[in-house]
C-alpha cells in the first residue's frame, strides 16, 4: 500500500492499543473430531503408527479445513455491504482546495509539526467525500447500537479479516462481530454515541486509499483511513485516531 508511513504508524499504534489483550493464538489447536465408528476414528485421534511428518500434514489439513468452514460461517453471519444513502455528515458542496494538496478549510494543522494526514494525496471530489462519510457514519452508528455484524459489513476486507483473527485460536472460530463486541465491552454507551456524532471536514485521497478528516461529538479533530473496494469506500480501521497537533 502507498499510504504515508507516519499516518499509518500513528493509526497502527492506536489500533494496537485498542486491541491489546483481546487476542487468542492463531496457531491454536482447532482439530475437529470425526463422527461414527469407534476407537481412534471416533475421537479424531490419529493412528499411533503414523510418522511425525504424515501426522503433521494431516493435522495441518484438518486445521485448514476447519478455518475455511469458520470463514464460510462468518461470511454468512455478516450481512452483505450495502452503500448507505440519505444525509451525510458533511457538506455536499465542493471545497475550494478540491484536487489540490492544500489543506481544507477548518482542518487544524500543527505549525512546524506533522501534517502528513492533512496534506496526504489531494482533496477528493465532493461526491466521493459524501459517499465515504455516509459509510463511516453508518459504521459508527451500527457500533454504537451494538449491531456488530452490520458494523463489520462496512469494514474493508483486510480490516475485517484482521479483526476476526484477533479472537481466533484454541478452538475459537474467527469472528469479526464477536471481537468487536469484546472490544466495546465496558465502553460507556454515551462515549460510543459521541464518537458517532461526526462532522467530516475533508477527504484526502490517492488512488484507492484515503483519509477522512472529521470532528467528533467532543470536537476532537480526528482521521480514519478508508479503502475503495468494488467501487465503494470501506472503513479501514476499527476507530478513528486523533490528529497529532503537537510540535
Amino acid at each position: 500500500m502507498r499510504l504515508a508511513a507516519k499516518p499509518l504508524l500513528a493509526l497502527a499504534v492506536a489500533a494496537a492499543l485498542a486491541l491489546a489483550g483481546c487476542g487468542g493464538d492463531d496457531d491454536g489447536d482447532s482439530t475437529p473430531t470425526t463422527g461414527g465408528g469407534g476407537g481412534a476414528e471416533a475421537t479424531g485421534r490419529l493412528p499411533e503408527n503414523l510418522s511425525p511428518r504424515v501426522r503433521e500434514a494431516i493435522e495441518r489439513a484438518r486445521q485448514r479445513a476447519q478455518r475455511r468452514q469458520w470463514e464460510r460461517e462468518e461470511a454468512a453471519e455478516v450481512p452483505p455491504f450495502r452503500e448507505p444513502s440519505g444525509a451525510a455528515p458533511t457538506s455536499s458542496g465542493s471545497l475550494p482546495n478540491e484536487g489540490t494538496r492544500r489543506v481544507a478549510p477548518g482542518v487544524p494543522t500543527a505549525r512546524g509539526g506533522d501534517n502528513s494526514i492533512q496534506t496526504y494525496g489531494v482533496e477528493a471530489p465532493a461526491a466521493e467525500r459524501v459517499r465515504a462519510a455516509r459509510v463511516f457514519q453508518a459504521y459508527l452508528n451500527a457500533r454504537a447500537e451494538g449491531e456488530y455484524a452490520l458494523a463489520c459489513s462496512y469494514l474493508s476486507g483486510p480490516t475485517k479479516r484482521e479483526l476476526a483473527g484477533f479472537g481466533a485460536g484454541e478452538g475459537n472460530p474467527p469472528d469479526c462481530a464477536q471481537t468487536m463486541r469484546a472490544l466495546t465491552q465496558g465502553v460507556p454507551k454515551a462515549a460510543l454515541r459521541a464518537a458517532a456524532d461526526i462532522r467530516v471536514l475533508s477527504m484526502r485521497a490517492e488512488g484507492s486509499q484515503a483519509f477522512l478528516l472529521y470532528r467528533d461529538g467532543e470536537n476532537l479533530p480526528s482521521a480514519v483511513p478508508m479503502n475503495e473496494e468494488g467501487g465503494s469506500w470501506k472503513v479501514s480501521a476499527i476507530a478513528g485516531s486523533a490528529l497529532f497537533l503537537g510540535v
